[in-house]
């Protein structure tokens, strides 16, 4: 009879167990598996007109073709665009990850001509995946992920997105000039009433006129006169209402750079940003003032000094019977 109690007692409690089971999984029904799906509902890249991102970065779609209205209207490059575009298609989660919370969160919406919203996302931060093996000898981590709000979860992506992170410059070309190194003529300098130009021979060296006779090229130095315009990149867009006071072109250096068939490029460096070592600078024939690093305006900036050194007496500290008098 004790027996049958015990039996009977084990089967009630295993009942209450599982009725206790199913009615919580009732309760707290399973989140559908979210591995896989789309990020988004499918649209045509074709039809967006408007990229905002975050509250300081808008691109538009516009007569002239794609600009970046957050820096004053500055041309985006389509091929940029369209490939990040194509990445927000295609984006797919690959984990959820429980239980953690994005901090802060950015908004990116795709709109049509229209200004209706063909596809939102909520971006967070960057997953960072840490090198192993030799490659850890070379560096910390790189981003290879991110982390997005996506139907109440957070979801990790394999694509960091960087072009989303709010730089305006990931949008553009950076590239102001880029001129080869073989079609460079002459270059000059230029500072108030100081000039001091060179020009290539037939041979392709490097020359300069008014030398004295105990003076020379310093050929060590010449090598950047080719380059001078061939790999310029801006570091920012400057914003066209800035003063000319605070600009300073009217007092800083010009170098006019001349190519084969007549075309001159000259380019203006002007003050120094405030707070900052980048300096503003624009060129003659195009619309856009821009800042670029110290760097770059030095080899815009050269002056006689920098290309023109003593020229060096050959038997000067050369041992005897090396150059010189003959040793009898």
């Amino acid at each position: 009879m004790k027996k049958k109690n015990i039996l009977l007692l084990v089967g009630t409690a295993l009942l209450l167990v599982a009725g206790a089971y199913f009615a919580r999984r009732a309760a707290h029904p399973a989140a559908p598996a979210l591995a896989g799906k789309a990020l988004s509902p499918a649209f045509d890249v074709a039809d967006v007109a408007r990229v905002e991102i975050g509250t300081n970065l808008v691109l538009a779609a516009g007569d002239t073709g794609w600009t970046i209205s957050s820096l004053y209207g500055y041309p985006a490059e389509r091929a940029k665009l369209v490939d990040n575009l194509l990445k927000l298609r295609d984006l797919r989660v690959g984990q959820v990850v429980r239980g953690r919370k994005i901090a802060a969160p950015m908004e990116v919406f795709l709109k049509n001509a229209d200004g209706e919203t063909l596809a939102s996302f909520v971006l967070g931060e960057s997953h960072f995946r840490k090198p192993s093996g030799q490659a850890a000898l070379y560096g910390g981590a790189y981003p290879d992920g991110r982390y997005l709000a996506f139907r109440g979860e957070t979801v990790l992506v394999n694509d960091a997105l960087e072009a989303f992170d709010g730089t305006p410059g990931k949008w553009c070309s950076t590239r102001i000039a880029a001129i080869p190194a073989a079609d460079v003529e002459e270059v000059s300098f230029a500072q108030g009433t100081n000039v001091f130009a060179l020009a290539k021979d037939t041979n392709g060296v490097w020359r300069a006129e008014g030398l004295a006779a105990d003076e020379e090229l310093d050929s060590t130095k010449t090598w950047s006169l080719d380059s001078a315009l061939s790999y310029l990149d801006f570091s920012s867009v400057v914003d066209p209402g800035t003063s000319p006071d605070v600009l300073g072109f009217a007092t800083g250096a010009v170098c006019t750079v001349a190519l084969k068939g007549g075309t001159n490029h000259v380019a203006r460096v002007g003050n120094a940003v405030k707070g900052g070592t980048d300096r503003y600078f624009k060129l003659d024939d195009g619309p856009w003032t821009y800042t670029i690093s110290s760097y770059a305006a030095e080899a815009l900036t050269k002056t006689r000094k920098d290309f023109v050194k003593p020229k060096e007496n050959p038997a000067k500290g050369a041992p005897s019977g090396e150059a010189g008098e003959a040793v009898p």
